[in-house]
């Protein structure tokens, strides 16, 4: 495992970052297209997610989180994620492996965890760039918004055309509310 983690030497604190707001999910679905599609070879992106779902489509028209992801690798980027493991049969269980499976056959590592610490939380979301040789161009993103069905809503609130399975009440395409820095 130490090989997976990033060496001391290419951990370094930054200072002066700037900090944008991500209020909804299709405004930062839009913003990962842009920064995942100008991943070069060499480049790195590290992720996790609680749920993510494989065929959640990024835009109206694609690609989907798989495609996207998968899509990197091929181009030689560097692509690690740490999905929650739920037990076989629950919340996210499937929908995790399968995002896991479309990350690693592309030749990106993809490894499911469900460790957590008594009273801790697996409510996890971050994704990391790092441009090789272009440290300014790094960037990272932290917060609230899975990469999954439902959360690509926008400022109307008239919800993810991908819904989950809600109780009828919430809609067909119920709304979601949450933001990422």
């Amino acid at each position: 495992m130490s090989d997976w983690f990033l060496p001391d030497s290419e951990r370094p604190w930054t200072s002066g970052n700037l900090v944008v707001p991500r209020v909804h999910g299709a405004d930062y679905f839009a913003r990962l297209l842009a920064v995942i599609g100008a991943t070069e070879a060499g480049d790195r992106i590290f992720l996790t997610d609680w749920r993510g779902d494989a065929d959640e489509l990024m835009a109206e028209d694609g690609p989907t989180v798989g495609e996207l992801l998968a899509s990197a690798s091929r181009r030689g980027v560097e692509v690690r994620a740490l999905l929650w493991r739920s037990h076989p049969g629950r919340l996210n269980s499937e929908e995790n492996d399968h995002l896991g499976a479309v990350i690693n056959e592309s030749g990106a590592e993809a490894l499911l965890d469900e460790r957590v610490r008594r009273g801790g939380s697996h409510h996890q979301k971050l994704l990391v760039v790092r441009r090789k040789g272009r440290p300014e161009e790094d960037v990272a993103f932290v917060g609230g918004i899975d990469l999954c069905h439902g959360r690509r809503d926008d400022a109307d609130h008239a919800g993810d055309p991908q819904a989950p399975p809600l109780d009828e009440r919430y809609g067909a395409t119920p709304p979601w509310h949450d933001a990422m820095a």
